[in-house]
């Protein structure tokens, strides 16, 4: 079995990682504050979502490292199986559209 491997994937995986980073180093410059979590959940919108729709309910805080890590890890791995989707459907669409007729 080939090793489900992808650079589109990878890319957008490690830029949804550097996206949590800099979202925590902002949150991190002024913890308490009003509204100094936003970024932190706007880039964890997608682990919100799911962990309300299988629990009813989502506490998210930035204060627990343990659940913004656990979010980070949610949304790179799904930054990741969706762009090796994509990968996988274009690299399909140019194969189809390069290849040769055949002949009769």
């Amino acid at each position: 079995m080939r090793a489900a491997r992808s650079y589109l994937g990878a890319g957008l995986a490690a830029l949804y990682a550097a996206g949590f980073v800099v979202a925590y180093w902002l949150y991190a410059q002024a913890p308490g504050q009003f509204l100094s979590d936003l970024w932190l959940s706007l880039a964890a919108i997608p682990y919100i979502l799911t962990v309300r729709a299988l629990t009813g309910s989502s506490d998210f805080a930035a204060d627990s490292v343990v659940e913004v890590l656990a979010a980070a890890a949610f949304c790179c791995a799904l930054a990741y199986v969706v762009g090796a989707l994509s990968e996988s459907l274009l690299r399909g669409a140019f194969r189809l559209a390069t290849r040769r007729p055949r002949s009769p």
